[in-house]
């Protein structure tokens, strides 16, 4: 009686009929559930602890607590005091959802454990008393207002359920029925679609579609081959104008702090990638202002490195970038904003988010201070593997299209493209003083391309 009158009852009677709330369509999964397991219970009641009975009870529970799980977490990452539907007890429903199904699970727990075997095996019914009639009665009088809400406001069958519902209403013409939530088989993944395929930086290729038009030509200056002990795909490059060293970053994890040359190692370091925070498939490296390097991956994790006067590095802090529009992308590079006192990150196009997101976090505490969506004249959106910051511009390494954009600091927007036609599968980009630096690969070789920079 305690499973049909306190939550069922409060949701229909309360919320429902009398507050006007109205079950959304997950509301509704995990309402039957608390209904399927009052109904259990009351087969128990009846023939006792039987085996089958407590084998269904555990997978209604099972189910309707993943459903629990499922519709919290759609919340949970909200502002406080946001959610959905009203309050019951200072908690939204869905959340006392969790509560009630584990608590379940723990009471049925209890009473097989104090059970003997006998018992679970008898075949004699039980003889009802007055209080195992007057939960029958409770059950029915509550499933059939129950059916009365869920034909009037949600309709017959083929008709299901809404994600956002209208309130309850005794005016039938106000009512919605609608079948849009039925899933289809066209869009069944065991994925789902928050997966989203991780980006492979050593198989990028070129893109026509994605070329800025009217762009100029970079005077190449030179080519410089890296050292062969340098272990995995160039990624990310930076340089630090202090204390003349160049850092690049590999997709093995590897850090290495070359001279101004970029001919030399002077140390290297290799990132933990499962310890703590995930650090995995590296996409940015740049020089802190305090002489630190930061190391950010594709996931949006970032490492801190400090460089003692040997060039020896050691981690020293990291933790996650939390963002709005880009939380379902992966980052393709990271840069300093020195003026502005940021770090920025841009995130890689993906079937979920087809478009640029330009992050700024504030170095103080790492928050989030604001986000763009960057609006490129393409066929299709770029792939952006590089990324550098000047006093009043944004230097944005155009993988897919072979490019160097320049955009305006204020307003984000492309004011000058050059087209750099003579690499392969450009990565990071950095600035020493007039010229701008590019890693690539060529026959298996790493290479540092430098251009004039003519800005």
């Amino acid at each position: 009686m305690g499973l049909t009158l306190i939550p069922i009852g409060i949701a229909t009677v309360i919320l429902g009929y009398i507050l006007g709330d109205n079950p959304c369509i997950l509301c509704w999964q995990e309402r039957i559930s608390i209904i399927l397991l009052s109904l259990c219970a009351l087969y128990m009641s009846r023939y006792g602890l039987r085996l089958k009975y407590i084998s269904i009870y555990y997978v209604i529970c099972i189910y309707g607590l993943w459903l629990s799980i499922l519709h919290s977490s759609v919340h949970i990452g909200q502002d406080i005091g946001q959610g959905f539907g009203g309050l019951i007890l200072g908690a939204h429903a869905y959340t006392w959802g969790v509560f009630l199904f584990i608590a379940n699970l723990l009471i049925m727990s209890l009473l097989i454990g104090f059970s003997n075997e006998d018992s679970l095996k008898n075949t004699k019914r039980v003889r009802w008393g007055t209080f195992h009639k007057v939960s029958g009665y409770s059950f029915i009088i509550v499933i059939s207002l129950n059916v009365i809400q869920a034909f009037t406001q949600v309709g017959p069958p083929p008709y299901i359920g809404q994600a956002s519902p209208q309130n309850f209403s005794y005016d039938l013409s106000k009512t919605v029925w609608t079948t849009k939530h039925w899933p289809t088989w066209s869009h069944f993944s065991f994925r789902a679609n928050n997966y989203i395929e991780q980006p492979e930086f050593t198989t990028l290729t070129a893109n026509e579609n994605t070329k800025l038009e009217h762009a100029n030509e970079l005077l190449k200056i030179e080519n410089t081959a890296l050292p062969a002990n340098v272990t995995g795909r160039v990624t990310a490059i930076s340089y630090d104008e202090k204390r003349s060293v160049i850092a690049i970053a590999t997709n093995k994890n590897w850090i290495y702090l070359l001279d101004k040359t970029a001919s030399k190692i002077l140390s290297q370091y290799k990132v933990d990638p499962k310890f703590d925070k995930d650090v995995n498939n590296i996409s940015g490296v740049f020089f802190d202002k305090n002489g630190e390097v930061i190391v950010t991956s594709v996931y949006k994790s970032y490492v801190k490195l400090s460089v003692d006067d040997s060039y020896r590095m050691k981690e020293v802090g990291r933790g996650n970038l939390k963002t709005v529009r880009a939380s379902k992308s992966y980052i393709g590079s990271s840069a300093l904003s020195l003026l502005d006192n940021e770090y920025l990150t841009l995130s890689l196009p993906n079937k979920v988010n087809d478009f640029i997101v330009l992050s700024r976090f504030s170095r103080k505490d790492m928050m989030l201070n604001a986000e763009q969506i960057i609006s490129m004249k393409t066929k299709e959106v770029p792939i952006i593997t590089g990324m550098e910051v000047t006093d009043n511009a944004i230097i944005l390494l155009n993988n897919s299209g072979k490019q160097l954009i320049v955009l305006d600091k204020e307003s984000n927007k492309p004011i000058n493209v050059y087209d750099i036609d003579d690499v392969n599968n450009p990565q990071g980009v950095t600035i020493i003083s007039n010229k701008v630096l590019i890693t690539d690969e060529d026959s298996g070789n790493k290479i540092v391309k430098t251009y004039l920079l003519p800005i």
